[in-house]
């Protein structure tokens, strides 16, 4: 579906004036790896210039999750040991934590941190298997809750309560979302993406999450859609009211190389865990 397609309400939401502005130092970069012909001695200027942030990024770069056996000295030097691609994820984790840092006491803003991270890692994988740009796939998976991301970081504790009012009722959680904020955060992901100035190939990742897996075709967005669903099968979710299929019955519904990528629930479980475990460990 083209970028176009993605539904958007006409008029921008109100919520809107209110969210927390997103990290300027991703948001640029971004910007500036989205274009074929990206600067990779400007990109480094540009991380650099957060000191904090370039810290958080190189410890992420090192971490035992990436297995990399020499260390890691600097911006320039992950860019050419991991490639753009890798290093733009490890920038996403790191202002997407630091996005949430002041709701991260928030059971439900935990839990959606989470959940962006397993949607990440499944989507790496099921992008491998199907031949696409794992590390693209793995930032898509990150950002897919942009628009959830951002009325946490914002409304944490209106949001918690939504979340818990959600799994008593069993409401439909974007209907609930509208009514509560006046947008869902599928539709608010994309008014984000273009207000941002993001790349506007996640306009469908961000809008079209929520839609039915068809075919054998796996796009990255028919990928992140995957991801998701197998991320809250897998306990990784946001509100348990919302889950319907198990993460067997998910497996199902995925190609044969997908599923033999993926092995089975309980071992792919106990690997996402180990995998996010090790990414919230390298940034306390």
């Amino acid at each position: 579906m083209a970028a176009q397609q993605v539904p958007v309400q006409f008029e921008k939401p109100k919520v809107m004036a209110r969210l927390r502005p997103f990290p300027p130092v991703a948001a640029t970069l971004m910007r500036m790896v989205s274009t074929d012909d990206a600067d990779f001695s400007g990109m480094a200027r540009l991380i650099r210039v957060d000191t904090t942030f370039s810290a958080e990024v190189l410890r992420l770069a090192n971490s035992p999750l990436l297995g990399c056996r020499r260390k890691i000295l600097s911006i320039l030097h992950a860019m050419a040991i991991l490639g753009t691609e890798r290093l733009k994820g490890l920038v996403m984790v790191v202002a997407m934590r630091d996005f949430l840092s002041g709701a991260l006491h928030v059971p439900s803003a935990q839990r959606c941190w989470r959940h962006s991270l397993a949607a990440a890692f499944l989507a790496q994988d099921i992008g491998a298997a199907c031949w696409l740009n794992k590390d693209q796939c793995y930032t898509a998976g990150l950002i897919h809750d942009l628009g959830r991301l951002a009325l946490l970081a914002t409304f944490p504790t209106q949001y918690g309560d939504l979340i818990e009012q959600v799994e008593q009722t069993g409401e439909d959680l974007l209907a609930a979302e509208r009514r509560r904020f006046e947008v869902d955060h599928a539709t608010l992901g994309c008014w984000l993406v273009n207000d941002w100035e993001l790349p506007e190939d996640f306009l469908d990742i961000v809008g079209m999450h929520h839609a039915e897996l068809h075919g054998d075709r796996f796009d990255i967005v028919q990928t992140v859609r995957a991801a998701c669903r197998l991320a809250d099968a897998l306990g990784f979710h946001v509100a348990a009211a919302t889950i319907q299929p198990s993460a067997e019955e998910i497996l199902e519904q995925l190609p044969e190389k997908v599923r033999e990528k993926l092995g089975a629930a309980d071992e792919l479980l106990v690997e996402l865990a180990s995998k996010i475990n090790a990414v919230e460990c390298s940034l306390i």
